[in-house]
């Protein structure tokens, strides 16, 4: 079980550190170095770090453990021991940083949308290299949105399973929702556009003339969420309640 567990865990780190190096942003220089930093990182924890069960359980309990060990990284001051149970305290981790989705149908659901989000991201980026650079500096802030939520899906939401299910009936549901960007805060936004529902697959069929004055309404709503919260769509209020 303690072997499964690790082998669940370096599986995990794998594709915590394919996601950053995706999202690299190359002109910038502290990003590659960052990037760099993780793989050396990446490399230590999964040859020389002596783990302890309690430590993998610990890390598995995070959406992307590689990105919580590096900040316990940056907090240890012990000179010869990486103790990361007691670093996870010092940094508050627990408050700090997105669960892992727990191991159930929702799981699974999570797994199903990281794979059609980074269809659709992966997708787009080989298209991209055809076009000539007059449309990819056009299509610049596209790029930019895509990126941006596609980070921010897969390291800062806290999967809802019917927010999931919604968006997997798309084919490119990455590009559906990076059109409504760019978001202060991915999960009062994918609250929103699960409340819009409606609205957003309308959208979808509406003359492009229309589609724009559409989409401003649905941007207009995702700020005005991230300022006052989004009711939960499914709850009624208390004069609905059933007798």
């Amino acid at each position: 079980m303690e072997q499964e567990a690790k082998r669940m865990l370096m599986e995990r780190l794998d594709d915590c550190l394919k996601v950053h190096a995706d999202l690299l942003d190359s002109q910038d220089i502290g990003s590659i170095y960052e990037l760099q930093d993780l793989a050396q990182l990446h490399y230590y924890l999964k040859v020389e770090h002596p783990f302890t069960p309690a430590e993998v359980e610990a890390l598995l309990s995070f959406q992307d453990p590689l990105e919580v060990a590096r900040w316990c990284k940056e907090e240890n001051t012990h000179a010869h021991s990486f103790p990361i149970c007691e670093l996870l305290n010092e940094i508050r981790a627990y408050e700090r940083f997105e669960p892992a989705p727990k191991q159930d149908e929702s799981s699974q659901t999570f797994a199903r949308f990281r794979e059609a989000l980074a269809s659709d991201y992966f997708g787009f980026r080989e298209q991209a290299l055809s076009w000539s650079r007059e449309r990819l500096f056009d299509a610049a802030g596209e790029i930019a949105a895509l990126s941006d939520t596609f980070g921010a899906l897969l390291s800062k939401y806290t999967p809802v399973k019917e927010e999931m299910d919604f968006f997997l009936q798309f084919t490119h549901p990455l590009q559906i929702i990076s059109r409504y960007g760019p978001f202060e805060d991915i999960g009062q936004a994918m609250k929103t556009l699960y409340a819009e529902r409606e609205n957003l697959i309308d959208e979808a069929f509406e003359p492009p003339a229309e589609r724009s004055s559409l989409r401003e309404r649905l941007q207009a709503a995702i700020r005005e969420s991230s300022r006052m919260g989004v009711p939960d769509p499914d709850k009624k209020p208390p004069h609905e309640k059933e007798r």
